[in-house]
């Protein structure tokens, strides 16, 4: 019987902190399981391997990551209450107690946490930006906007918290670009891996139909309504075969994408199979001959994780990923616009039905091992 991975959630009665002398990996909250929670996951199995005692710090954790770890993890929660600056002060707070019991220095992720390094003056930390605010936010707020005080103040706070890190990491280099644009900074560049490794030779699959996987939040700036439209355009359907597309992932448009699937009349060869388990996941990779990832983001680890699994890719050239994925033939990068990814869609699907697709070798691919271990050489833990 398969033993249940051990598990420590200090502070699910009040506010908690890190012990003297352990490496820290701060996130100012967890609210659900995604991306970035994997990477500190990773980051944290790591420093598990080089015996350096760690714990992940933040405001609050409400979906008790260390139930997700593999290898025992403590999470600390700050707990900070109050309007405005309680928790950029909490965190200034946090930092100074650190640097006092003689902690090595921490690591800060997300923007947000260079917003409130700013916003409070903090000192000694170090800083990693996997999305820029254009990412989070890709569409402007209009200049006459009342808000646009509040977001020249945030601007400016955050560039004041990117400058104020010892070490400044990110994803890709065009993120790193952006950085050095927007606040005078580049990063330090450490390509991510996925989560498992690759397997020695592609799956068994259904010859007679394809089927297609889509693993993203299902918001609009995941732009599933690309794939359900290209997939149902009248001038693709006589030539794109017997499909089947796989969408797993919860999130706000759920039903609106169920609807589109019903009105373009593809929705008895759509699956949306909600939140899976790692398992059903595995599944899922294993069966689909072709990943799709329409999206603008600053990496895509799906990618990187479905060629593990040797499943063809097409993604956006506004996927960060696409940085290191260009030149291989299991890879279509689509140049921006609906219409570019629809052509790169059904490129794919008449690519894959070509004799010995899956039997040619894979790309070189990076591993989340090596990113762990080039992230902990970089901060000097």
């Amino acid at each position: 019987m398969k033993a249940e991975p051990a598990f420590i959630h200090p502070g699910a009665g009040g506010p908690s902190f890190p012990a003297a002398g352990e490496v820290v990996i701060f996130q100012p909250e967890f609210v659900e399981f995604g991306g970035e929670e994997r990477v500190i996951l990773a980051l944290s199995e790591g420093l598990h391997a080089r015996g350096l005692p760690h714990s992940v710090l933040c405001y609050r954790d409400h979906i008790h990551l260390a139930r997700h770890a593999r290898l025992p993890l403590r999470v600390h929660q700050l707990r900070p209450s109050g309007p405005g600056l309680a928790r950029p002060l909490a965190l200034r707070a946090a930092l100074r107690r650190l640097h006092a019991m003689g902690s090595p220095t921490p690591v800060l992720f997300n923007i947000q946490s260079a917003l409130h390094a700013g916003l409070s003056g903090a000192r000694r930390y170090h800083l990693r930006i996997p999305d820029t605010y254009s990412l989070l936010t890709p569409t402007p707020t209009p200049f006459w906007d009342p808000l646009d005080l509040r977001l020249t103040l945030r601007d400016h706070a955050t560039g004041r918290g990117v400058r104020g890190a010892e070490q400044l990491l990110t994803n890709t280099e065009a993120l790193s670009r952006e950085l050095g644009q927007l606040y005078g900074r580049p990063a330090r560049v450490h390509y991510l891996g996925g989560h498992g490794s690759t397997a020695a030779q592609a799956p068994a699959r259904s010859q007679a139909v394809v089927h297609l996987l889509s693993v993203c939040r299902l918001q609009a700036s995941k732009r599933v309504d690309w794939m359900l439209r290209a997939l149902a355009q009248e001038d693709g359907q006589r030539d794109l075969g017997d499909w089947r597309l796989h969408v797993a992932g919860a999130g706000p448009q759920r039903d609106a994408l169920q609807a589109l699937a019903l009105q373009l009349g593809i929705h008895d060869r759509v699956s949306f199979h909600g939140f899976v388990s790692d398992e059903q996941l595995e599944a899922l990779y294993r069966q689909a001959h072709i990943f799709l990832m329409p999206a603008r983001q600053g990496f895509g680890l799906p990618a990187i994780e479905a060629l593990y699994r040797h499943s063809a890719v097409v993604l956006n050239r506004e996927s960060g990923v696409s940085e290191i994925l260009e030149g291989t033939p299991w890879v279509l990068i689509a140049e921006s616009g609906e219409r570019a990814f629809a052509s790169a869609l059904r490129a794919m699907l008449r690519r894959v039905r070509e004799d010995g697709f899956f039997a040619q070798p894979l790309p070189e691919l990076p591993n989340m091992q090596a990113w762990a271990n080039g992230v902990i050489e970089t901060l000097g833990w």
